[in-house]
């Protein structure tokens, strides 16, 4: 056990100041990053990752390159030529790398380890990484064209590229091994802050809202459904803060399978309460633009329904009611209200013993007669608003 964690010290050590990396074998070796020769746009450099935030990952979403991070990461230490030559693995999930197809743009995806030709690998002398199922043209595992900021670091998609046609500078690696020096990397910290002025409008001053909460609810507000965030803008400061409570407290995001709850959850656990403040202030100043509308159902149902039973607290125009703690629903995210609704239905959310406010909802959603009735609502909720 001291050798191991010896061994994992020396490996991060590596890692932080472009050392050397030395193993024996696999049982006494814990791999490295997989990294991008080049930093392109990424002050850190660009290494192998997975989508999640810090310990919440998705093994089944494709595979990207995130700003490398320091130190040893369970979805960004991978080992070359393991189980078996030729495959890419990620010890920590005991899962190889894979083209989605034989074709060129394919996705990069994670898989069980198997003798798929799709999971082999030639690791050539100029620093690509070639697929061998390749029926056309070489293909090499590449990086996309641009960049998305998340909070201070830089994300970019991966897929298997014609190998030719691609930038050396996007299809290059430095691959994890014995021996390897990685290019000396500075990890201090990424400040990214509002510019001058504050946001639109006036209001508060500089805060982090650009750098934490704008990749997944959008500069504006209005949300990323790709990223499962809704729309933040025009909603109430109160409610808006009373969310970011409960996730911080773990009112939300407890579930297993819930895995943008659990996002916001440890999220919301890096920053202080009054950076939080400082979050809703500056939501409060961005303009209220409604949300599009994603869904449809059946209006005159949903109107029926939500007389008798969502408007005593949402109000007839469905504005919400901050004494009766009732959010605003009008102009807001559809897609995102019948999920919630049909989370307050399975005991998902509004389970927590000190979530009573969650509770009462859990009452109201369980109240409509069935699965359908949830779009129905949400629809005539969609019809209050002038668009």
């Amino acid at each position: 056990m001291k050798n191991r964690l010896l061994k994992g010290t020396i490996v991060a050590a590596a890692i932080l100041y472009g050392g050397v990396l030395q193993s024996q074998d696999y049982e006494g070796w814990f791999g490295g990053n997989f990294m991008l020769q080049s930093a392109l746009d990424a002050r850190k450099g660009y290494c192998l990752d997975l989508e999640g935030y810090a310990t919440i990952t998705d093994t089944s979403a494709p595979v990207i390159v995130h700003s490398c991070k320091e130190g040893l990461w369970k979805d960004g230490t991978w080992r070359v030529d393991y189980p078996a030559p030729g495959q890419i693995y990620l010890p920590e999930y005991e899962l190889c790398v894979a083209a989605q197809s034989p074709e060129d743009d394919a996705r990069v995806v994670l898989q069980d380890c198997s003798d798929s030709p799709l999971q082999r690998f030639l690791f050539r002398d100029d620093g690509r990484v070639e697929l061998q199922a390749s029926s056309a043209a070489p293909l090499c595992l590449a990086v996309g064209e641009t960049s998305r900021p998340t909070g201070g670091n830089l994300r970019r998609d991966t897929s298997f590229t014609h190998c030719d046609n691609t930038p050396e500078a996007r299809t290059q690696w430095v691959l994890p091994g014995e021996d390897v020096v990685y290019p000396a990397i500075m990890y201090e910290p990424s400040v990214v802050t509002v510019a001058a002025g504050g946001p639109p409008g006036g209001g508060p001053g500089p805060n982090l809202y650009v750098g934490a909460c704008s990749p997944c609810h959008a500069p504006s507000g209005i949300g990323y459904q790709s990223e499962f965030a809704p729309k933040i803008s025009g909603q109430e400061d109160w409610y808006l803060a009373r969310q970011l409570s409960n996730f911080q407290m773990g009112l939300r995001g407890r579930h297993d399978g819930e895995r943008w709850a659990a996002q916001m959850r440890s999220h919301s656990e890096d920053f202080t309460q009054a950076q939080l403040d400082g979050f809703v202030d500056y939501v409060l100043a961005l303009d209220d633009v409604p949300a599009p509308i994603t869904i449809s159902g059946d209006v005159n149902r949903g109107k029926q329904l939500y007389e008798a039973t969502c408007s005593a607290c949402h109000g007839p125009e469905a504005m919400g009611n901050e004494t009766l703690h009732s959010p605003r629903l009008a102009g807001m995210s559809d897609w995102y209200m019948v999920i919630q609704l049909a989370k307050f239905r399975a005991g998902l959310r509004g389970d927590h013993p000190q979530d009573s406010i969650g509770q009462q909802m859990v009452i109201f959603a369980q109240v409509l007669p069935d699965e359908q009735a949830l779009t129905d609502v949400v629809a005539y909720i969609n019809s209050l608003v002038p668009r």
